[in-house]
């Protein structure tokens, strides 16, 4: 409830009240915010899918594009004047569909995505969605990790939730970390630890107090979004850990963090609706969520891998055709290039690719699955 009310409350959020900054000099980088070759890449990955639906599909079908969380809309904005190019005539059969809860947000991606030409543009949510399914491709690219999450904290062989109390101090108000009692939910999460991610939670030899996280709106999420997708694929990018690191010993404070003004901070009390508050995803129950939820796991890599299959080597061997007169374009180019695959940063980012399970039967092939030296 904490993290909900620091990213979502309609008057002090950091993202309903469009205060979260997003770019080199925001509070954080995102791939669309250091140049819009991240969506000429993804673009071709995207094109490739909208044709293999477009073989199985009924004659005059509508694809829907749906990007989950769309930040500012520029990721958005590349994928669609990408695929303009690479595939014109995909253009008068698509939609632009944008899922955003927060009003702030949204101001901010329409003055960015209203510039597009000759497509049609709607803001939506799930639940609207659902009741009205689309046949398309579905990208939720960097939101996962900002759902809130439960907190277990382990005290000699016990689990806590931990929870956030408003208390005095030196006669000042200030919030403090607490523990209170599991719910069911937790208590049948932990129990099916070995099933659910191939480990025991918690791991041998933990230290008192050791602390870690759970994404629990993660199965509802998968089950909406199968719900609102009729066929196509879903793109998840976003940090992700395997369980074993996930849940190691030695990650003794979990993965949960702040962000502002390019710093993280292991302090999630600090100026709460001005921070951004993320948390890395685990691999194993990621997936294990999506199944449970008619979802096709097709596979996954690291997003370094991702566009080099997608052909990040032949861009950056493009930028020596470069004028001369253009020198300081093409450094930067390559220097934004260089961060998206750099693997203490972004491209350490996990790709997961899945496909709505139907009565459609084919497996839809993902080129950036492939290896890039092919």
């Amino acid at each position: 409830k904490y993290m909900d009310w620091v990213l979502n409350d309609p008057d002090h959020g950091m993202y309903s009240t469009g205060r979260l900054q997003i770019g080199r000099n925001g509070d954080f980088c995102t791939s669309p915010s250091l140049s819009n070759d991240f969506g000429l890449l993804l673009s071709k990955q995207i094109v490739e899918w909208f044709l293999q639906l477009e073989k199985v599909s009924q004659k005059n079908q509508l694809f829907s594009l749906v990007e989950i969380g769309p930040g500012e809309g520029s990721l958005s904005k590349d994928l669609i004047n990408h695929i303009a190019e690479i595939a014109p005539d995909l253009i008068p059969k698509m939609e632009l569909v944008l899922v955003e809860l927060n009003e702030g947000m949204k101001l901010r991606q329409e003055k960015v995505v209203n510039r597009l030409k000759n497509i049609k543009i709607r803001w939506t949510n799930l639940d609207e969605l659902t009741n009205d399914p689309v046949t398309g491709v579905v990208v939720a690219h960097e939101v996962l990790d900002s759902f809130p999450v439960e907190r277990l904290v382990f005290r000699k062989n016990n689990v806590f939730r931990q929870g956030v109390a408003l208390q005095k101090k030196n006669n000042k108000n200030c919030l403090q970390l607490v523990d209170l009692e599991t719910t069911m939910a937790i208590d049948r999460f932990v129990s099916e630890s070995k099933s659910l991610l191939g480990i025991d939670l918690p791991p041998k030899k933990i230290c008192d107090g050791w602390t870690t996280e759970w994404h629990c709106d993660l199965p509802s999420w998968f089950e909406g979004v199968s719900k609102a997708l009729s066929d196509g694929p879903l793109l998840v990018v976003d940090y992700a850990l395997d369980s074993k690191r996930y849940y190691s010993e030695r990650r003794n404070d979990g993965t949960l963090i702040s962000y502002r003004n390019q710093k993280a901070n292991s302090d999630i009390l600090k100026d709460p609706g001005y921070c951004d508050l993320t948390s890395h995803l685990c691999m194993e129950s990621t997936i294990s969520y999506a199944i449970r939820n008619k979802w096709k796991f097709l596979g996954e890599t690291r997003q370094g891998q991702a566009l080099l299959a997608l052909g990040l080597s032949e861009l950056l061997h493009s930028l020596q055709h470069i004028a001369n007169n253009n020198i300081a374009t093409a450094l930067d180019r390559r220097e934004s290039l260089l961060r998206l695959v750099d693997p203490i940063g972004l491209g350490e980012f996990r790709w997961l690719a899945f496909q709505k399970v139907n009565s459609i039967d084919f497996a839809m092939k993902t080129r950036f699955l492939q290896d890039p030296a092919k």
